[in-house]
């Protein structure tokens, strides 16, 4: 009965020891866990480390959350990614975590993780199904703070996809949300706040370049920032100071107010270089080379240019690294130095065709083709008669080899969209027909009247154009303006602007041949748009065809 006794006693305190030191090393996972709250502060190279003790432990949760965190954290920075490896150790780990209270914390935090990863990567639909998942998880543990989280982010994926008066509506219910259970919050409240009202102020900016709409959006995307830098209960990190004055850099740079722009963006260069935060050093160096530029001082342009392809390789193409070897290659030309001109045009041109594959660069196709075609000509009328034709022949087969890689590809669209260019060039070259409308109200005749005031002085493609101003010119009010549009012109104030426009824009076309040669973005601006990608965007809206289509059809007609 002793020996019984001794037995059990020592297996308890067997069982006690290794329940001890599980716990111990739960601890610590955890602990290694929490690394990643403090990336900001202690480097992402510091943190991956930690990550790494996660991945070479045996539990299943911290070893799939080790994962997940390592390829967010290396896709941020641009680092180099094995994406089928990590794929292939999260799907083979994932599945093995039970869903249940005790994991419910860790499990949201690697689904926001795989989320946000794909949402880096511009895998919108990807990210969308993490997202999901994330909530589902949240609303079982009754989790306030996540359920807040996610839906913030559930608000940028729809920001993504284009869906921006969805992201509008989600992010104020999800605001409305937080103030209801603001008591439960506690300090946290403050945290949640500033993520959404900066990413509220954010979307406003896009909507503003998006939309080309008025000043309001812009109004109201300085309200959401300063909002949040003039109180005091958000106890701001220098990080979030830094990402703030970074976001009214780019208010600012919209605005074309470009001296503001780079007084907040240097602000944030000198943090990031601290911090090393490489992805958003190289999206300030781009900014800061692009406002220069816009500002005239080329020289500051291009040492920042320079700067972000010390950043970025060619191993990760997006549009601003695109873009900036146009800009960079202007620059040259602008000095007169035709060897570095010519060397950053054939990159561009290399880099061009290697982005237009991937199928998120595809937007910017037909405005960079457009762009080549006026660099080209730009080198060689600078070009000296002495240099060898062979360059030349060479930048021309290139030029024609890039051309022919997008007509092929394009056959079948073009075939497609060949009726609906013959009925636009129709729409074009007739008098616009206008439905018969019976207007009893008198006032509403008045603004009718007044609206075509607009249209025939061509009022609508100047930069103050907006509802407020409109409404002035004609004597009434935006409500009962926005209602008479509604009412007989069938589509709100945007939709009316865009209207007006495009098919202003069509008609100069197809009557002028000096602008067909144009670039995209000065044909933009000539129908009231600021913005180049923008414009091809709403062109194509209305329309059913880009810019370049259409000019590539009327040149090849007559």
């Amino acid at each position: 009965m002793r020996k019984h006794y001794l037995t059990t006693l020592m297996l308890f305190s067997c069982f006690c020891i290794y329940s001890q030191n599980i716990e111990i090393e739960n601890n610590k996972l955890e602990a290694n866990k929490q690394k990643f709250k403090l990336r900001n502060h202690i480097g992402i190279d510091s943190v991956l480390l930690y990550m790494d003790t996660l991945i070479i432990s045996n539990n299943t949760p911290y070893k799939t959350y080790g994962y997940a965190a390592t390829e967010y954290l290396k896709t941020i920075e641009k680092k180099k990614v094995t994406q089928q490896f990590f794929k292939d150790s999260i799907h083979k780990y994932l599945p093995k975590i039970v869903e249940s209270p005790k994991n419910y914390a860790i499990l949201f935090d690697i689904y926001i993780l795989l989320g946000n990863t794909n949402k880096r990567r511009k895998k919108s639909e990807q990210a969308l199904r993490y997202y999901l998942k994330a909530e589902t998880i949240a609303k079982k543990s009754n989790d306030i703070e996540r359920i807040v989280k996610i839906q913030s982010n559930i608000g940028l994926i729809y920001q993504d996809i284009d869906e921006l008066d969805k992201a509008v509506t989600k992010f104020k219910a999800t605001l409305n949300f937080l103030e209801e259970y603001k008591h439960k919050l506690g300090k946290k409240y403050y945290q949640r706040r500033f993520k959404i009202v900066s990413n509220l102020g954010n979307l406003y900016n896009t909507i503003y370049q998006e939309k080309d709409e008025n000043l309001v959006y812009m109004d109201s995307s300085l309200y959401c920032f300063n909002n949040i830098l003039k109180d005091k209960n958000f106890k701001l990190s220098n990080y979030k100071k830094a990402e703030l004055n970074f976001s009214l850099g780019t208010t600012y740079s919209l605005r074309k107010k470009y001296k503001q722009a780079t007084s907040f963006f240097e602000k944030t260069l000198l943090y990031f270089k601290e911090k090393k935060s490489q992805s958003y050093l190289y999206r300030t160096h781009y900014n800061l080379g692009v406002n220069y530029f816009n500002s005239g001082n080329l020289n500051k342009a291009k040492q920042n240019f320079i700067e972000l392809f010390k950043i970025k390789k060619n191993d990760d193409i997006n549009s601003n690294f695109v873009n900036a070897h146009n800009y960079i290659s202007q620059i040259y030309l602008e000095e007169g130095n035709i060897d570095s001109a010519r060397y950053y045009f054939k990159k561009y041109k290399k880099i061009f065709s290697i982005a237009s594959e991937n199928e998120q660069q595809q937007k910017m196709n037909i405005t960079n083709l457009i762009q080549v075609n006026d660099l080209e000509k730009r080198i060689k009328k600078l070009s000296s008669k002495n240099e060898h034709y062979s360059v030349i022949i060479s930048l021309l087969i290139l030029f024609l080899l890039v051309n022919m890689f997008f007509i092929l590809r394009n056959t079948k669209e073009k075939k497609k969209t060949k009726q609906r260019l013959e009925n636009l060039l129709l729409s074009a070259n007739n008098k616009e027909t206008s439905k018969n409308i019976s207007i009893n109200d008198k006032q509403h005749q008045e603004i009718i009247k007044g609206l075509l005031k607009i249209e025939n002085n061509l009022y609508f493609l100047k930069d103050e154009f907006n509802l407020y101003n409109a409404a002035k010119k004609i004597g009434t009010n935006t409500t009962y303006l926005s209602k008479v549009i509604k009412e007989y012109k069938e589509m709100n104030f945007s939709e009316y602007t865009n209207h007006l426009r495009i098919n202003h824009i069509v008609k100069i076309l197809s009557t002028d041949k000096k602008i067909r040669a144009y670039t995209t973005q000065a044909i933009g601006e000539i129908g009231g748009y600021k913005n180049a990608k923008s414009f091809t965007r709403i062109f194509k809206k209305y329309t059913g065809i880009t810019p370049y289509q259409l000019i590539e059809k009327i040149n090849t007609e007559l």
